[in-house]
């Protein structure tokens, strides 16, 4: 598609939101101002519990279920993200990350581009550094009954898509490892 101009109609602290114009088409997008990729954890506990969070999502105005995540800093890797936000956010810490995929989380929306890694046998440490927007509740659910979960939370609780995609690969990666 042929984009002729391009407008900025709104910036704020963190977000621009972009009006892309097209011959015959007109298109709004949302850009964070910081970050064009992220960092998304399927961590396993030693004793094959997957950590999740119960996590207040302003947006929707609920707790949302979802893997770890966050955004890379400036100049910081997705494996570096991945370890310092699984630690900031839950407490717990990877010794090992193996990269599963990358993805867009939303294209018709942003350009956020996530890398999920798995974490095998991590390890709490009780260490969690929230920010002042931050309401998460850590969760850790037996690896076999995680589909179970999220097809009967609690009332007013939704989840994320993006960790079945996740879940997903992770099988298929423990299974050509054999070691699900």
């Amino acid at each position: 598609m042929n984009v002729e101009r391009r407008e900025i109609i709104f910036e704020g602290e963190h977000l621009r939101i972009r009006k892309d114009y097209a011959p015959n088409a007109v298109w709004e997008s949302v850009e964070l101002k910081k970050y064009r990729k992220g960092a998304v954890i399927l961590a396993l506990t030693p004793r094959r519990e997957l950590i999740l969070e119960k996590h207040y999502r302003f947006p929707v105005d609920s707790y949302v279920i979802e893997l770890p995540a966050g955004l890379a800093e400036d100049r910081e890797n997705p494996e570096d993200c991945a370890r310092r936000e699984l630690l900031e956010e839950t407490g717990y810490k990877a010794d090992k990350l193996i990269p599963l995929f990358s993805g867009l989380l939303c294209s018709g929306l942003t350009n956020l581009e996530a890398h999920y890694f798995y974490a095998p046998n991590v390890v709490q440490t009780g260490e969690r550094n929230l920010e002042p927007t931050e309401d998460i509740e850590i969760l850790a659910v037996p690896f076999e009954n995680v589909e179970n979960f999220l097809l009967n939370l609690p009332p007013n609780t939704k989840f994320g898509v993006n960790v079945l995609a996740g879940l997903h690969m992770l099988l298929r990666y423990l299974e050509k490892e054999r070691k699900y």
